[in-house]
């Protein structure tokens, strides 16, 4: 990702909106897709880790990563009880294990931020992760611009919704801001469908939209890329 991304990311203070979003993410991928017991999962982008922790529970295996050493740290912290999770270090600097296969890979609120050459090369990297069968989940694409403002709404509603609001409006709102500012400074990506069946497709991974995202953020998009059941 971009330097200006990382110096947000890394700057970035937990709030309890991180918590609800993260909550209502794992109800919507629940329902949408299900949670095996016995899988061995992938958070990328792994934030906090508010996700990972509800996830802990539910699955066989977690392992976490994100690219923000800040929020990394923190996710460990808050993980640290949990014997089913392991992290990932910096693939650059780290090598990952060898031969580590996934059935499912979550990569919530994370494309945005990537350029298409580094988004290319991370679904080759997830492709060679997956294990027959496997899923690679891709949620909050940007397909087209939209408005900043109803994207806040939305915010707004799901904290009223979760009996947060009064702490949104004082101290999330005004981290969206900075978010803002950055935002101008370094601009969302955004994917059309058809080149990412296409980029999918040369790596043998079949894509589905879901019917709606798997965020609150209702003009954005999901999409989950497939591996067959047999690898060929």
């Amino acid at each position: 990702m971009e330097n200006q991304w990382h110096a947000y990311w890394d700057r970035l203070e937990e709030h309890i909106i991180f918590r609800v979003e993260a909550a209502d993410y794992v109800t919507r991928l629940e329902a949408a897709l299900g949670l095996e017991p016995g899988a061995r999962v992938l958070d990328f982008g792994c934030g906090f880790g508010f996700v990972g922790e509800l996830l802990a529970p539910r699955v066989a295996e977690l392992y976490a990563f994100d690219a923000s050493d800040q929020m990394q740290r923190r996710a460990q912290l808050r993980l640290a009880s949990h014997a089913n999770v392991r992290f990932l270090g910096p693939p650059g600097t780290t090598p990952w294990p060898a031969g580590l296969r996934f059935d499912l890979i979550l990569v919530n609120s994370v494309v945005q931020y990537m350029p298409l050459d580094e988004l290319q090369q991370w679904l080759g990297r997830w492709r060679a992760m997956l294990a027959p069968g496997g899923h690679v989940v891709l949620s909050d694409l940007l397909t087209h611009d939209v408005d900043p403002l109803r994207e806040v709404v939305e915010l707004l509603v799901l904290s009223a919704r979760r009996g947060c609001l009064m702490s949104v409006v004082r101290k999330a709102l005004g981290e969206l801001r900075q978010y803002t500012k950055t935002r101008r400074v370094r601009p969302l990506s955004q994917i059309a469908f058809g080149d990412l069946r296409e980029r999918a497709g040369r790596l043998g991974l079949a894509v589905d939209v879901l019917p709606s995202n798997l965020t609150y953020k209702n003009a954005r998009a999901t999409a989950v890329l497939s591996m067959p059941a047999t690898d060929p």
